[in-house]
């Protein structure tokens, strides 16, 4: 009989950054091997979704049809009242036929329906969290429903697989057993590591890709003052339109910039270039990014296959700080502090200890980042999958 995954989840998944990617690339490989796969997604949702696989059985949730109680959200009654209905029009997808497993990603409403069909159906339910989503919450109150519903999906989990261990922590849930940290899997990749350049040592170039908030603005100020010292560059890839990079093209010549890519292996083409080191930024405050905290950040894995070396700038507290510091590594700035900074870019000016962080990176790379090694984790934790 074929193995059969069906996943729940608020956004389908797709081309782009955060978790629709990493989604979607686990599935494109279990469509490799063997798998139907099966998605269940708010119909809303579909319209700004790019191409699924061709097999891909794609079951849209109705928002709202007049006989319908409403769904609110921050009334619990209402939202119970709506899963037996997304559940009929599910069924109405699958016929007799069930999945042997269900995967669920952590936020918004749905987390609750897969729970639903894994309980009337009696198929296990797995769960993946990359973020504490009661952290964007706009009252306290919203933030309580929002984490007890949480606590309610995972407590009936059968595997649990957040992004940290500091992540896992938060929910305080007893068995162990079923929970293990599962990486965000990065895109396969067959360019080579990047090799020293002359270049290197008379004009680096810092390269951060991703979101651009404005609490980052002070730590990119003082690296791009710090860079501009020595010749170098901070090259970011972000939107023309973004107020903290028009502010740091302002004040900074040696800030340059890129509009985003539409795919990841085009960044990383492009990256491979142009780039002596990658950026890892985090605010040093966490009262204004609290989910530093236990996130942890997909580019540090993406952008390992550069075998470049990677600045990681985070305060000591957070998930990111504990592992670079339990790995020992190289480039970890745990303090805004312009002679911290300007030391450290100072060594990716130097043959040696330039080679000594990129050695570090691709050592990652090969093994616990290789999206191989990732993907294995996440099918050989997957509960009923035989």
């Amino acid at each position: 009989m074929k193995k059969h995954i069906l996943l729940v989840s608020f956004l389908p998944p797709m081309e782009g950054t955060g978790s629709p990617i990493i989604l979607k690339r686990h599935l494109s490989q279990l469509e490799l091997q063997g798998w139907k796969i099966s998605i269940v997604v708010p119909e809303s949702s579909l319209k700004s979704a790019n191409k699924f696989s061709n097999s891909w059985q794609i079951i849209p949730l109705t928002g709202r049809k007049w006989w319908w109680p409403p769904v609110k959200r921050a009334i619990p009654g209402l939202v119970k009242m709506r899963l037996p209905l997304w559940r009929w029009e599910c069924e109405q997808y699958l016929g007799k036929e069930r999945p042997s497993v269900i995967l669920a990603f952590l936020c918004d409403i749905y987390p609750l329906l897969a729970l639903h069909l894994s309980q009337s159906w009696n198929v296990p339910l797995s769960v993946i969290i990359h973020d504490q989503e009661e952290l964007w919450a706009k009252s306290e109150k919203e933030a309580y429903l929002i984490r007890q519903r949480s606590i309610a999906v995972l407590r009936k989990a059968a595997r649990i697989w957040p992004v940290s261990p500091e992540l896992a922590q938060v929910y305080n849930l007893d068995c162990t057993k079923k929970i293990s940290a599962l990486y965000p899997i990065p895109e396969k990749n067959s360019c080579n590591f990047v090799e020293w350049k002359i270049n290197f040592q008379s004009h680096p170039v810092v390269a951060h890709a991703g979101r651009l908030h404005p609490f980052q603005f002070p730590n990119f100020l003082i690296l791009a003052q710090s860079l501009q010292k020595i010749n170098g560059t901070l090259l970011i890839i972000a939107p023309s339109n973004n107020p903290t990079l028009a502010k740091l093209l302002d004040i900074c010549p040696n800030v340059k910039y890129h509009e985003p890519f539409e795919q990841n292996k085009d960044v990383i083409n492009f990256l491979s270039g142009k780039a002596s080191c990658i950026l890892v930024s985090y605010s040093f405050s966490l009262i204004e990014q609290p989910w530093a905290a236990t996130s942890f950040p997909s580019k540090l894995i993406e952008f390992s296959k550069l075998g470049l070396p990677i600045l990681i700038m985070s305060p000591c507290s957070t998930a990111i700080s504990n592992w670079a510091k339990k790995n020992q590594w190289l480039a970890h700035i745990t303090r805004l502090d312009e002679a911290d900074i300007f030391n450290t870019i100072i060594k990716l000016t130097k043959r040696e200890t330039w080679m000594k962080m990129s050695e570090q990176t691709q050592k990652f790379a090969l093994h616990e980042f290789c999206p191989e090694r990732i993907h294995s984790q996440f099918v050989s934790e997957l509960p009923g999958k035989s």
